[in-house]
């Protein structure tokens, strides 16, 4: 398991499989690879009864989302 922390970040990631990350907060993103060869990261907060609140283009992007929904709140 592998523990990333961006610098402008202000969540600690695990990246916990091969295509998942969580963060401290119960935060998940997951990689998914769709059927023509596009990466997606599907983005649930954590609390949510939504199977995945935001989709992204890259891990940066993800990781993004919730720094941006964590200075909303």
């Amino acid at each position: 398991m592998t523990t990333i922390k961006l610098d402008r970040s202000v969540h600690h990631w695990q990246h916990v499989h091969a295509d998942w990350w969580q963060d401290d907060q119960g935060n998940d993103i997951h990689r998914i690879e769709t059927d023509d060869g596009a990466v997606l990261y599907h983005c649930h907060i954590a609390g949510s009864s939504l199977p995945w609140n935001a989709i992204a283009t890259s891990l940066d992007e993800a990781i993004a989302i919730f720094d941006e929904a964590e200075s909303i709140s």
